[in-house]
């Protein structure tokens, strides 16, 4: 879908007789914690129908879905999104509170959901001072055929380098060791660039901050900004958020004090 894409189009889809069903908490091992989901988010649909089982049946009814992954309608904090689910989300479930039914049943009629096919999985993550690194899940052939420009348009600088140093290091011993660093590398890149992804914005400092669907950049960030006005984005499709420069200071100093106390405690 084009990135400039607008929700004309209102959801179809009553609330009557609905069981809206939230998280309560999770298991040890679950997939709603790879999913960055949050205790209290209300699931309102499925597949754009709307949740109409028991508190029993729900996670089992994932589990029969025949069209895997399944699209999921969350409301979190007074605001919708989706999320692609693959497989059972393994928590301990409740009703939703009268309040997020109620708020739930005046805003669902607004919200869009488009087709499934036209959504793609996105994952956010975010620093101290609401920088968002904002990538999708899915595989570019760019990082297979190409690895040095799918890490330039990433701006993986580290990585960049050394790729590139491997390249002319072989090259220059010999131009078939070239060709098959060149294609181990590939396939490399072609299995984990999304692993290198998060690496490399761990090690920016930047913390996983959300996952969900959407069908485009532009409107991945237009969800994102719906989160937190105040976010942030190096290829940026909106407007470019207010500066609270008393906040900035405040954490600008958060951040000098936890560098000086790194420092102290490596030099102890």
């Amino acid at each position: 879908m084009a990135e400039d894409s607008k929700r004309d189009d209102k959801t179809d889809m009553s609330t009557e007789g609905t069981n809206f069903i939230a998280i309560e908490s999770f298991y040890r091992l679950s997939y709603a914690r790879e999913l960055c989901l949050k205790a209290d988010d209300v699931f309102v649909a499925i597949d754009h129908n709307p949740i109409t089982w028991d508190i029993d049946k729900f996670d089992n009814k994932l589990s029969d879905h025949e069209e895997l992954p399944a699209l999921f309608t969350i409301f979190r904090k007074g605001e919708f999104f989706e999320v692609l689910v693959e497989q059972s989300l393994n928590c301990n479930y409740k009703y939703a509170s009268d309040e997020d039914v109620a708020k739930i049943t005046e805003k669902l009629p607004e919200h869009q959901i488009e087709p499934k096919e036209n959504y793609k999985s996105f994952e956010a993550q975010r620093d101290m001072r609401r920088n968002v690194q904002l990538y999708s899940t899915e595989h570019s052939a760019y990082a297979t055929l190409v690895p040095p420009f799918w890490l330039l348009y990433h701006r993986m600088w580290a990585p960049l380098a050394a790729v590139l140093i491997t390249y002319a290091v072989t090259f220059l011993i010999h131009p078939i060791l070239f060709g098959l660093i060149y294609l181990m590398m590939s396939v490399y890149f072609h299995k984990a660039q999304v692993t290198m992804l998060r690496g490399y914005a761990l090690y920016l400092e930047y913390t996983f901050w959300f996952v969900f669907a959407e069908c485009s950049t532009r409107r991945a960030q237009e969800t994102l900004r719906r989160f937190d006005p105040k976010c942030r984005f190096k290829f940026s499709y909106v407007p470019a958020p207010v500066v609270d420069e008393a906040e900035e200071e405040r954490i600008a100093n958060l951040m000098r004090e936890a560098r000086a106390q790194l420092e102290a405690e490596v030099n102890s």
